[in-house]
Formats: structure tokens, C-alpha cells, sequence
């Protein structure tokens, strides 16, 4: 399964799509509302993969610029597809919806459970939509399979390619999350 700057600008433009219509006729109290007190609203959703979005962007733009800065200024490849890895198409396999099994968030980007300010998700939502393609953009010349991202023991130490990836199928999971919380809503606001 190899993935080019093609397959992520895609992936990139159906999140933005995806998470605009998710809000799309929604007041703020029914985007903050959960379905569920064991449930995340559809904010919180949204928050998580900022949050996630965010830490792993940090991490991606580390292992980037130390890949160029070892480059010395060389494109080491040309090819412009790239494999995944095995610790990445497993990544991708465990967050591609529909979920195969729960998977706790990690406290470190567990959403608040109160959203303090949540007209600001959507348009941060977008910004980090815009950092993902500026990272394929700056990494253009570069051969990302080769780029490691993560700490040693890291059980989400992978390639920069499935570690882009892994990202879009975690934000298609939370997205068709999000999109079943408004359903739910819908459904009830319905039958109310």
C-alpha cells in the first residue's frame, strides 16, 4: 500500500468536507451536546483530532527537518510514492473506520469535556488540514518512508508516510464518529 502527496491532498480535502458539513446546520449547544454521558459530542471529536492533529504535526515537522537538514540539500528520491511500512499499514488498519475494537484515547490528547470556545474548532480544524498538505509540501524531494517518526519504544514509532496516513484514517474514524453523534441528535430532536 504505497501513498503519494496525491492521496493525502485527497484525504485532506474529504476531511475538510466532511467536518464542515458535520457542523453545518448544528448550534453550538448541539455541537457541545453528547448523545451519551459515556460519549463524546461531536466537539469533543473535534477537539481530539486537533489535539492529535497537532502533537503528531510537531513530532512529523521534527523528524522532517532533520531529514533535510541531513540531506545537505540533496533529493533522495524521485519517485514520489511511498511504502507505508509494516508499523504504519497496521497504524492505518487499526484507525480505518468502522472501528474494529475501542481504543482509549491517551490522557495527552483526551478532549476537555468542556469545550470552551467551540466556534474556534472548525476553522483549527481547517488550519491543521493546511499544515498536513504544507508538511507533503515541504517534503517534497525527500523519501518519507525513510523519515522515522516517534520516540524508540513508541508503540506509534513509524515511517513519515504511514504516520501521514495513519492520521487521515484517525480522522476518518472520528469524523464518521462525530457524524453518528448527529444523527443521534437528529433523530432525537425528531422523535422530540
Amino acid at each position: 500500500m504505497p501513498m503519494d502527496a496525491a492521496q493525502l491532498s485527497q484525504a485532506v480535502n474529504e476531511s475538510r468536507r466532511r467536518a464542515e458539513e458535520l457542523v453545518r446546520g448544528l448550534t453550538l449547544e448541539q455541537v457541545t451536546q453528547r448523545p451519551d454521558p459515556a460519549k463524546w459530542s461531536i466537539a469533543e471529536c473535534i477537539a481530539h483530532l486537533n489535539k492529535t492533529g497537532k502533537l503528531v504535526q510537531k513530532i512529523a515537522r521534527k523528524g522532517l527537518e532533520s531529514a533535510l537538514a541531513n540531506s545537505n540539500g540533496r533529493a533522495s528520491t524521485a519517485a514520489g510514492t511511498f511504502s507505508l511500512g509494516w508499523r504504519g499499514r497496521m497504524l492505518v488498519w487499526v484507525a480505518e473506520p468502522p472501528p474494529k475494537f475501542p481504543i482509549p484515547a491517551p490522557k495527552s490528547v483526551v478532549p476537555p469535556v468542556t469545550i470552551d470556545e467551540p466556534a474556534q474548532l472548525l476553522p483549527e480544524f481547517m488550519r491543521i488540514q493546511d499544515e498536513w498538505e504544507k508538511l507533503m509540501k515541504d517534503a517534497a524531494g525527500l523519501d518519507i518512508s525513510r523519515i522515522t517518526l516517534g520516540a524508540l519504544f513508541s508503540p506509534f514509532r513509524c515511517q513519515m508516510s504511514g504516520g501521514l496516513m495513519w492520521m487521515m484514517a484517525h480522522q476518518r474514524r472520528h469524523l464518521l464518529q462525530a457524524e453518528n453523534v448527529k444523527k443521534a441528535l437528529m433523530a432525537r430532536a425528531i422523535a422530540a
